[in-house]
């Protein structure tokens, strides 16, 4: 049996795909276990529990754009966020993290790295990253 973390949310841009996959993977493995890793204020938060899985949450921590005080405790925050995930992903025994981009997938790439798990990025935007805005 598989222990798959799915990271993301925050919109339906992240929490639409990560949905249709945690389907996908629910027919076609019904024994694994399906947990989703997101923040407690996104979408996420209302879509995931009504849809039947289980959400863990780590600290929303947007990624700063300019120089301020948001700017200075980023990297505490998200060393914090990136230990969470290492944690959720040591205790619940998981094999693979899916990541969907949004506030939680960033931490949860980095705890796979050092957890030596695989991972896989999904990515939607026609160009990735921040935006992928296409001009």
């Amino acid at each position: 049996m598989t222990v798959y973390l799915l990271a993301g949310g925050g919109t339906a841009g992240h929490v639409n795909p990560l949905l249709a996959t945690a389907d996908a993977i629910r027919t076609q493995e019904p024994n694994s276990t399906i947990l989703v890793l997101g923040t407690a204020g996104g979408l996420e938060s209302r879509l995931v529990p009504v849809r039947g899985y289980e959400l863990l949450t780590i600290e929303r921590i947007p990624f700063p754009r300019r120089l301020n005080f948001s700017a200075f405790t980023f990297p505490a925050r998200f060393i914090r966020a990136v230990r969470q995930s290492r944690m959720i992903i040591a205790s619940r025994g998981v094999d693979i993290v899916v990541g969907f981009g949004g506030y939680a997938a960033a931490p949860a790439y980095v705890a796979a790295r050092l957890s030596g798990i695989p991972l896989v990025i999904h990515e939607a935007n026609a160009l990735p990253g921040m935006g992928g805005a296409v001009d």
